[in-house]
C-alpha cells in the first residue's frame, strides 16, 4: 500500500512595511520611522503558544506540507494558525535564517573613544520586535498589536557588572617578573575598563565595546579590532544583539 502523497506549501512572495524604533533598540516610534522588507514562504504557518502565560512557545512552526493544521496542540499549549499573506511582519519574526545582515545598509557612529559602531539603517523585523514577548488571545485567536519592541541585549547595570569581573581577574594577570613593556599595557587596560562609564557617559551600552586584553607580541598580529562593530570579539556587547 503506497503511503499518502505529501501536500505541498504555496510559496508566496509578499512586500510589507513595519515600524521602525527611533533608534536601534529603543522602545518608541516618536520619528514615525518605517522600514520595508519582503516574507518569501510559505503562504500559511501554525506556530505554538503557552497556556500559561499566552505568549510564543518557540520560534518553530509547522506548515502545510507539515500537515500543521491536523497536528493537535499539547495539553499546555494552544497551536496558533498565522495567515503570512495577511500577516507577512508576524510571519518573518518565525523565520529569518535567510537573512544576511551583513549585506544590508549599514549606518556607522564614531564612539567617544574613536571606536565605530555599525547598525543597519533599517533593523530586519527580527531585530526590531521581541518575538517571545507577543501576547496571544486565545479568545480571538489573534496575535496583540502592538508588537512589543525588541528588548535591549546589555542595561549600564549589566555592563558594570562585566567590568567589575574583569577588573577582579585583573589582579592576577601582573606579576613582578612581567616585561615593563606588558606590565605596562596591563595597567593601562585595567584603567580603561574603570573609566568605561565615564569615556560612554550618554552612549547606549549596547553600543560600548570593552578594551581588549594585552596579550604577548607575537600573538597581536591575529588580533581583529574590537572596536569596530561586526566583528568577532566576544566581549564587544555591539555582537551580542
Amino acid at each position: 500500500m503506497s503511503e499518502p502523497q505529501k501536500r505541498e506549501n504555496r510559496i508566496v512572495s509578499v512586500p510589507f512595511t513595519y515600524d521602525l524604533p527611533d533608534d536601534y533598540l529603543y522602545q518608541t516610534n516618536d520619528l514615525g520611522k518605517t522600514g520595508e522588507w519582503t516574507w518569501t514562504g510559505p503562504d500559511k504557518i501554525w506556530v505554538w503558544v503557552r497556556k500559561d502565560n499566552n505568549r510564543i512557545k518557540s520560534r518553530n512552526y509547522l506548515t502545510e506540507r507539515d500537515d500543521g493544521d491536523l497536528v493537535p496542540p499539547g495539553p499546555d499549549e494552544y497551536k496558533a494558525f498565522i495567515d503570512c499573506e495577511q500577516n507577512p511582519l508576524l510571519a518573518s519574526l518565525f523565520d529569518h535564517d535567510g537573512v544576511d545582515y551583513g549585506m544590508l545598509p549599514h549606518t556607522e557612529e564614531t564612539l567617544p573613544d574613536g571606536s565605530v559602531y555599525a547598525r543597519p539603517v533599517s533593523p530586519p523585523p527580527d531585530h526590531t520586535y521581541e518575538l517571545m514577548d507577543i501576547e496571544f488571545d486565545p479568545v480571538t485567536g489573534t496575535f496583540l498589536k502592538p508588537y512589543p519592541w525588541k528588548r535591549p541585549h546589555m542595561t549600564w547595570a549589566r555592563l558594570k557588572q562585566s567590568r567589575n569581573a574583569l577588573l577582579g581577574a585583573c589582579d592576577s594577570k601582573i606579576s613582578v617578573d612581567m616585561p615593563q613593556a606588558m606590565k605596562d599595557a596591563w595597567i593601562e587596560y585595567r584603567q580603561k575598563l574603570r573609566d568605561l562609564p565615564t569615556t560612554f557617559d550618554g552612549v547606549d551600552p549596547w553600543k560600548v565595546p570593552f578594551p581588549e586584553e594585552p596579550m604577548p607580541a607575537w600573538t597581536q598580529s591575529a588580533v581583529i579590532n574590537p572596536n569596530v562593530a561586526n566583528t568577532s570579539n566576544p566581549r564587544n556587547p555591539a555582537n551580542q544583539g
